[in-house]
């Protein structure tokens, strides 16, 4: 199976879950996803997070999928894969991560998972990055 490309943004309240998902399955390669917050406004504080790039061939069937085409002015969901929410939960069991069932179902349900690059992903959702100011 190969590497495949994913941008997945995920709400402010589920980065904790998916951030101990990701580091409990994968240490290295899912250290440090979802840094990027993002908001409608741009400003703080982040409603989401995003993060893309390729992802291993463990994690490509158990992510949901949405295709998307722009029609008429307006984004149209063309496809829609749902995952493996279980598959995710049973992982997480075998490798002790701590998090429960329904916060898994609850990422599943709130987060967008596209092969879009960030940029057009973010725009269809209404998301800015959020501005952060450099310190002294």
């Amino acid at each position: 199976m190969n590497w495949v490309y994913r941008c997945m943004v995920v709400r402010a309240e589920d980065v904790v879950v998916a951030r101990t998902i990701a580091e409990g399955i994968s240490p290295v390669s899912g250290a440090g996803m979802w840094n990027v917050p993002v908001s409608p406004t741009g400003q703080a504080p982040a409603t989401h997070y995003w993060d893309a790039g390729s992802i291993g061939p463990e994690w490509g069937p158990m992510l949901p999928l949405k295709t998307y085409e722009y029609v008429d002015e307006e984004w149209v969901v063309t496809s829609t894969y749902p995952g493996e929410p279980a598959t995710l939960w049973a992982a997480c069991q075998q490798y002790a991560i701590p998090v429960t069932e329904q916060q898994v179902l609850d990422l599943y349900a709130h987060s967008d998972v596209t092969e879009q690059e960030p940029q057009i992903a973010l725009a269809r959702l209404g998301l800015q990055q959020v501005q952060q100011e450099i310190g002294p």
